[in-house]
């Protein structure tokens, strides 16, 4: 096992990363298609095979980027703990990955058993859902960053990818994302890719039919080592669809995945492009395939008509809308952080700008050089919240708040050679700009506070100067002063979902579930319960003030301190008490106080924040609750039954 260099790994997961993203970015567009339809209609045509500019989201992305984040929010992680992971940060049926019933789609089945209180891994068993179900493609696409994070350790690799695909899959979809995690690690130490999935299938339980198909697609390629066509016609007759139960079966997938590896040369373009034309599952299998050889090849190994494209964007569809708007490059760091920690290594993270192509999703004429980014464009900008002309599609219900907000500061450290005035600006929604100026000369920082406004959200940020100049960093401090009146509130139309129907936003906020819509005001209502929330982690503020009508129900809260599904803080009405609770994956009242409500009546809640707990009023009565903090996500939630109406919430 090699020792873990700081930079030396940094790059390969980088790598391995953007191969994952090259990946499902290229086998998007023929998603379910044959290998006749793909060359009937593209005709073996080199690089993307659409031009994305901005792509929302898509399911193979969604799984590495917050399955991971167990390792964050858990001391010692456990399939049981990635299964809370899996519930905090998804949306209830929306969004994430394929909804398609249960019994049905697999994740939407474990989704079900975690749920109703089956924890992982029997969530996730062939005993609980049936062979059929468990061996479907889930637990290999999701895998790949127990790969990133295992630092060069396979054994490792395997343990998290087990512990990972057990809550959702059993039998051969955990050895695929075995094969997957323990490839990537082997990758980043070898030069050859045989030599990779020869020791990889290593560490696989030799009675279960993947070993077995991986072994006998090894034994046709040496046997017929020159025409790839000969073994794709094999793998159709053998190990098609027709041979397994189910919408998309983990071995007809990863025969195709071996097939591609093994006469690919140890070529990315000839892999992923083999691969992508064979048909089936092409995002999940050329993800998972461009990760592994951009783990064996490096940067230098993967051509700039891939990367450059992407522009470092990276988008999500999770419960969490200020995650969703990512980069590359972030997520790079991110994963390589956890991988040091695993090892008890100090690491210290690179500067925003360190990696190649790590322009952090900024439009214009710019690149990064010696830890900064290059701005030869007289306006750049980035997008900070996204409406429909923005993305491509919408197929996997992207969720989005803004990722800076009202009263926010935005810090630029920049340097230019010459004296110039900058503009740095924003534009909302309705593409009305505001600005400010600030004449530089040399290195220095500009501090530009976003302007507030009622119902204002930011849609883009940037920059005009007349001459080439340097971004050296960019952050934010933040605290919001946000003001919405959803008597008056906008909808986002983002277009057709995956099954067909439209996504449809309530603007800036994430529905995580239940049924929210404009109607005199935030119209909340459920059977069972009802979450929706917006903020960013980190968010930092002293005042609340919610008013609201509740019209049915027992149970009206309004959400703060917001990290996920699983924790967060509430106050609000519960039967007849005003209480404040605590959610750390199960509720706890923290204290309560008699109240006696009345439904179709307005109520205003104002919450004040000191340097010892929070002073709340409603209807001419005062409560003080110690001890709490206010911050991070904000939103509201109903119990069983009910229905509300938000008029109004300020927030400072």
């Amino acid at each position: 096992m090699k020792n873990l260099i700081p930079e030396e790994y940094l790059y390969k997961v980088y790598s391995s990363w953007l191969g994952k993203v090259i990946g499902v970015r290229l086998g998007s567009p023929v998603e379910g298609w044959s290998h006749e339809k793909i060359v009937d209609t593209y005709h073996y045509k080199h690089g993307y095979l659409v031009d994305y500019d901005v792509y929302a989201a898509d399911d193979d992305l969604n799984g590495p980027m917050f399955f991971i984040r167990a390792l964050q929010d858990c001391e010692e992680i456990s399939a049981e703990k990635i299964g809370d992971t899996f519930l905090n940060y998804l949306c209830e049926y929306s969004g994430f990955f394929w909804w398609g019933g249960v019994g049905v789609s697999t994740e939407h089945t474990a989704y079900e058993n975690l749920k109703n209180g089956i924890k992982a891994p029997v969530s996730g068993s062939i005993k609980q859902n049936g062979k059929a179900i468990a061996e479907q493609i889930g637990g290999q696409i999701f895998s790949d960053c127990w790969g990133y994070v295992a630092g060069y350790d396979p054994e490792l690799a395997k343990k998290l990818a087990t512990m990972a695909s057990s809550v959702t899959h059993d039998g051969c979809g955990i050895e695929g994302g075995i094969f997957v995690a323990v490839a990537i690690t082997l990758a980043m130490q070898k030069n050859d890719i045989h030599e990779v999935i020869n020791e990889t299938l290593n560490y696989l339980d030799k009675d279960q039919e993947y070993y077995k198909v991986a072994k006998d697609i090894i034994r046709f390629y040496e046997e017929n080592s020159t025409d790839w066509h000969k073994c794709l016609e094999y793998i159709q007759d053998n190990y098609g669809y027709d041979k397994y139960p189910g919408v998309c079966h983990i071995i007809p997938n990863s025969a195709l995945m071996i097939m591609a590896m093994c006469y690919g040369d140890n070529d990315f373009d000839k892999t992923l492009e083999m691969l992508n034309f064979s048909g089936w599952d092409t995002d999940c299998n050329c993800g998972n395939a461009g990760s592994i050889m951009g783990a064996l090849l490096g940067l230098e190994g993967i051509n700039e008509k891939w990367i450059t494209p992407i522009n470092d964007l990276l988008n999500a569809s999770s419960a969490i809308g200020c995650l969703n708007i990512d980069t590359v490059s972030g997520m790079a760091r991110y994963y390589t952080k956890f991988a040091f920690r695993l090892k008890g290594i100090e690491y210290e993270d690179v500067s925003l700008f360190h990696l190649p192509y790590a322009t952090l999703g900024i439009r214009g004429n710019v690149h990064t050089e010696n830890d900064t980014l290059a701005v030869e464009d007289e306006d750049i900008y980035k997008y900070t919240y996204y409406l429909k002309d923005d993305l491509y599609d919408a197929r996997y219900d992207p969720q989005f708040s803004p990722i800076i907000e009202p009263g926010d500061v935005l810090n630029i450290s920049v340097g230019s050679d010459q004296k110039q005035k900058f503009t740095v600006y924003c534009t909302d929604c309705k593409g009305k700009e505001y600005s400010e100026e600030f004449e530089i000369e040399g290195k220095q920082d500009l501090n530009y506070k976003l302007p507030e406004g009622i119902n204002l959200v930011i849609n883009r940020v940037g920059i005009r100067a007349k001459y080439p100049y340097m971004i050296r960093d960019i952050n934010i401090k933040r605290n919001p002063e946000l003001h919405y009146d959803f008597r008056e509130y906008p909808i986002d139309h983002y277009g057709p979902r995956y099954e067909g129907d439209f996504m449809n936003n309530i603007r800036g906020f994430v529905k995580h579930s239940g049924d929210w819509t404009i109607d005199e005001g935030l119209k909340g209502q459920c059977s069972e319960h009802a979450l929706i929330s917006s903020g960013n982690y980190g968010n930092s503020y002293d005042y609340i003030s919610w008013s609201f009508i509740p019209r049915k129900g027992k149970r009206h809260l309004l959400v703060f301190n917001m990290k996920g599904y699983l924790d967060y803080e509430a106050i609000g009405f519960d039967n007849d008490k005003l209480v404040l609770l605590r959610k750390d994956k199960e509720e706890k009242i923290i204290e309560s106080y008699p109240f006696e409500w009345e439904l179709n009546k307005h109520y205003q809640l104002s919450l004040k924040r000191d340097d010892k707990g929070m002073t709340v009023k409603i209807a001419d009565k005062e409560f003080y609750f110690k001890d709490v903090k206010m911050g991070d996500l904000f939103g509201f939630y109903l119990g069983e039954d009910s229905e509300s109406v938000t008029e109004e919430l300020i927030i400072g």
